[in-house]
């Protein structure tokens, strides 16, 4: 059996010459190195807004879920009248889950009468003949919990 020494310039040089031909060739595409793939990229599509069922006009994040165990909904056969308290899930934070129901309110018709913030936030919005508040409450690993109140507005009389 022969021994072979190798010169440590030469596994230098061999490593030089190897290590650059493996990068380029994890770059190249099937038609070779492919500068276009480095172009501008498309748009990012905007989020999916789900809609707190039967109420279509009130917005959900996308990615929350609605926690059917505590959710209710109250609808008389004739569909006069239709009251909700749904609670629903998320992986969004307190602060961008506030500012979707901000913007998205008001992008449904919604007016903002009122709101508090603490460790919870309260949103309180009127449309005509509607009431809804929102309450957002964070959780750990920068979740929220949205509760949605929602039911005709009771007037009053003389």
């Amino acid at each position: 059996m022969k021994i072979i020494k190798y010169n440590l310039s030469t596994v230098f040089s061999g490593i030089i010459i190897f290590l650059p031909l493996a990068f380029f060739n994890g770059c190249a595409g099937p038609d070779g190195f492919n500068l276009d793939q480095f172009g501008p990229t498309p748009p990012a599509e905007p989020a999916i807004i789900n809609n707190a069922l039967p109420f279509v006009d009130v917005p959900v994040p996308d990615g929350f879920n609605r926690d059917q165990s505590k959710s209710f909904v109250y609808e008389t056969g004739s569909h006069d009248m239709k009251v909700g308290r749904l609670f629903f899930n998320g992986n969004l934070g307190l602060m961008p889950t506030v500012e979707f129901y901000q913007n998205e309110m008001v992008n449904k018709g919604w007016t903002l009468t009122n709101s508090m913030a603490s460790t919870d936030t309260v949103l309180n919005y009127r449309k005509e003949g509607w009431i809804c508040t929102v309450i957002i409450r964070p959780r750990s690993f920068s979740r929220s919990i949205v509760e949605i109140q929602i039911g005709p507005v009771q007037i009053q009389s003389k």
